[in-house]
C-alpha cells in the first residue's frame, strides 16, 4: 500500500522532538508491549476497583450534599468505561441529590441530567438522550463553561452513535453536520492548552480532510504524553484513524498498539482500538491473534455493557472465527496426512522385513550347501557368514524403529482425538451460548415492547444469569475432563499424603482440582486460570503453593501433573 510522501516528512519530522523516550516506539515494540500489557489486565482491574472502593468510603462518610455529589461524580468517571449501568445508577445519585438536598441550585440537576443523557447516548437509547439534551439547553441557558462543555461533548456523542446505524445518505448528511457544530462549539469552551482542544481541532481539520495538518496538531499533543496519560488512548486512537484514511497501514497499527495499552493501563472495558487492530490483523493473515483480540474485547464489552461497541465487534466476530475454525481443521488436516506417511513407512518396514527374513533363509540354505565344497571356498563362507550377522543386525533395528513408530502414532491418534473432543465440545458451547445470547435479547425486546422499563433495568442489573451459565460451564468443564481422564483424581490424590487427599462429590470437582486439571491441559498461566475460575491471580498462586507444598514431590509436583492419566489414555485408543 503506497504511503504519501507527507506522512513520511511529518513521521520523521515528529521523531526528533523531545520526550518520545516512552512513546517513539516502532509498531512490532508497541505490539509486543500490548501483548505484556494485556497480560497483566487483571492487576489493573484490581487496581482500579480498589480507587473505586476508595471513592465508596468517601461517599459513604460524607453528610455534605456537595461532597456527596462531587463523590458520585467521580464514581460515575470512574464506572463511565468500565461498568456503564453502574455509571447511570450514580448518575441517578446525582439527580435524586439535586431534586432535593441541592434543588436551590439548578446546575445540579442540569449537570445530572447531562450526565444520565451521555449514558443513554453510550447505550444506543438515542431517543432519551436527545430529550434530555433538548430540555437541558433550554434549562442551561447562560451555564458555565464546565456544563456547556458537557454539554457539546453528549450532544456530540449522540449524532456520532446515530451516524454511525442510520442507512439514509440524507440522515448522515444532517448528523455529520450536527457533528460539525458540536466541534465549533467544544473549541470555544474548552481551554485551549488542553489535550481536548488538541483533539477537537483535528477532528475539524479531518472533517475538511485536511488529514497532514490534523496528524501534525495531534502530534503537539502526543509528545507530550506518555503511555500513563489517560489522554494518550484518545489521542493515539485519532492518529490512527488518519493514518487510515491516508493509506498508512503501518502507522494505523501502531497508533492502535498504543492506544489500546493505554486502554488496557487504565482497566478500559468500553474501548475501540483492539478490536479494530484485531480487524487489521485478520486481513493480514494473523488469524491466531486477531481472533484472541476480538474475544478479549467482546467479554470487556459484555462486561462493561457497551452495547454500542458490542454491535460492532459482532459483525467482525463471524468472519475471524471462520478463518480461525478453518485453520484448526487445515491443522487436523496436516496430521491427518503425517498419519497416512506413517502408515506407508511401516508399511514399507514390514516389506522390507520381510525380504530381509527371506534373504536370511536364503543365505542359510547356500551356506548348508557350501559347506560340503572343499576348503577353497572355506574364505567365501566366511564373509557369507558375516553379511548374515549385519542383516540379523539391521533386522533387530527395524523392529525397535518399527515399535517406537507404532508407539507415536498411537500418541498422535490419542492427541487427534483429544482436539476433535474439544473442538466439538466448543461447536457445542457456543451454539448453545449463541441461542441463550437469542432468547434473552428476544425476552428484552418483549418486555420493551410492554414498556417494562423496570423489569429490563432488574434483569441488567441482576447477576443472576451470568452466575447460572457459569455453574452450568463449570459442570460442563468437569464431566468432559473427568470423562477424558478418568483416573486423575486418583492419580493426583497418589502425589498428596493420605490426610491432605481431596475427595469428589459426584462428578464434580474442587476448585483445587480445576486449577491442576487445567494445568493438565498445558494452561500453566496464573492469569488465564485466574479468568477461567473467576477468582483473583493472588488465590491462584495460594492454591498452586499450598498443594505443591504439601505434596510428596514438591519439586516435581506440577511436572508430573501434566502427564498424570497419559499411559492410560493412549492404551483407550
Amino acid at each position: 500500500m503506497k504511503i504519501a510522501l507527507s506522512t513520511i516528512l511529518l513521521t520523521l519530522l515528529f521523531s526528533f522532538l523531545p520526550g518520545r523516550a516512552q512513546t517513539d516506539m516502532s509498531y512490532s515494540e508497541s505490539f509486543t508491549l500490548l501483548k505484556s500489557e494485556i497480560a497483566k489486565s487483571d492487576y489493573y482491574l484490581e487496581k482500579k476497583l480498589t480507587q473505586i472502593d476508595q471513592m465508596r468510603k468517601q461517599l459513604d462518610s460524607s453528610n455534605s450534599p456537595v461532597a456527596q455529589f462531587d463523590a458520585c461524580k467521580s464514581l460515575f468517571q470512574m464506572y463511565y468505561d468500565l461498568q456503564i449501568d453502574s455509571a447511570l445508577k450514580y448518575a441517578e445519585h446525582m439527580l435524586a441529590l439535586s431534586e432535593t438536598s441541592l434543588k436551590q441550585q439548578p446546575i445540579y440537576r442540569t449537570e445530572s441530567m447531562l450526565f444520565i443523557a451521555r449514558v443513554y447516548a453510550y447505550t444506543g437509547t438515542y431517543r432519551e438522550s436527545k430529550e434530555i439534551l433538548d430540555s437541558a439547553r433550554i434549562v442551561g441557558a447562560g451555564l458555565a463553561d464546565e456544563i456547556n462543555l458537557l454539554y457539546f461533548t453528549v450532544r456530540m456523542e449522540l449524532y456520532k452513535g446515530l451516524a454511525e446505524y442510520t442507512i439514509l445518505a440524507s440522515e448522515k448528511k444532517i448528523y455529520k453536520s450536527e457533528i460539525n457544530a458540536c466541534l465549533d462549539s467544544l473549541l470555544r469552551y474548552t481551554p485551549e492548552q488542553s489535550v481536548w482542544h488538541t483533539i477537537h481541532l483535528a477532528n475539524k481539520l479531518k472533517a475538511k480532510k485536511e488529514y497532514d495538518s490534523a496528524i501534525k496538531v495531534l502530534f503537539g499533543a502526543y509528545n507530550r504524553l506518555s503511555l500513563e496519560d489517560r489522554e494518550m488512548a484518545h489521542v493515539a486512537f485519532y492518529m490512527s484513524t488518519l493514518f487510515h484514511l491516508k493509506g498508512d497501514l503501518e502507522q494505523e497499527k501502531r497508533f492502535l498498539a498504543v492506544s489500546a495499552i493505554t486502554d488496557v493501563k487504565y482497566a478500559v472495558k468500553a474501548y475501540v482500538s483492539l478490536w479494530k487492530l484485531a480487524a487489521l490483523l485478520y486481513d493480514e493473515g494473523d488469524i491466531e491473534t486477531a481472533y484472541q483480540f476480538v474475544e478479549l474485547s467482546l467479554q470487556d464489552a459484555t462486561y462493561s455493557g457497551a452495547f454500542r461497541w458490542f454491535q460492532q465487534i459482532i459483525k467482525i466476530l463471524p468472519k475471524i472465527y471462520e478463518a480461525y475454525n478453518t485453520k484448526i481443521v487445515q491443522q487436523r488436516n496436516a496430521i491427518s496426512s503425517g498419519f497416512l506417511i506413517i502408515a506407508c513407512l511401516l508399511a514399507f518396514t514390514i516389506l522390507l522385513s520381510l525380504f530381509v527374513v527371506k534373504q536370511y533363509r536364503k543365505l542359510r540354505k547356500t551356506k548348508d550347501q557350501l559347506s560340503v565344497l572343499n576348503d577353497d571356498l572355506t574364505k567365501m563362507n566366511q564373509e557369507l557368514n558375516s553379511m548374515s550377522n549385519q542383516l540379523h543386525l539391521s533386522n533387530a533395528e527395524l523392529h525397535i524403529a518399527n515399535s517406537q513408530m507404532a508407539f507415536s502414532n498411537n500418541e498422535l491418534i490419542a492427541m487427534s482425538l483429544l482436539k476433535e473432543t474439544y473442538l466439538s465440545k466448543f461447536i457445542d458451547l457456543c451454539s448453545d451460548y449463541i441461542e441463550k445470547l437469542n432468547d434473552y435479547r428476544v425476552n428484552l425486546k418483549r418486555l420493551l415492547k410492554r414498556g417494562m422499563i423496570e423489569k429490563i433495568q432488574r434483569e441488567l442489573d441482576s447477576t443472576a444469569y451470568i452466575e447460572k451459565e457459569y455453574k452450568a460451564f463449570l459442570i460442563n468443564f468437569d464431566e468432559t475432563f473427568l470423562k477424558l481422564y478418568p483416573n486423575f483424581v486418583m492419580e493426583f490424590n497418589n502425589l498428596l499424603p493420605v490426610e491432605e487427599r481431596t475427595e469428589v462429590k459426584g462428578a464434580l470437582l474442587t476448585t483445587e482440582l480445576r486449577i491442576f486439571a487445567l494445568i493438565r491441559l498445558g494452561i500453566t498461566d496464573s492469569a488465564k486460570i485466574s479468568r477461567f475460575l473467576r477468582c483473583s491471580i493472588s488465590t491462584i498462586y495460594t492454591y498452586r503453593s499450598k498443594t505443591k507444598n504439601k505434596s510428596i514431590c514438591p519439586d516435581q509436583f506440577e511436572g508430573r501433573i501434566q502427564v498424570l492419566d497419559r499411559e492410560d489414555l493412549l492404551l483407550s485408543y
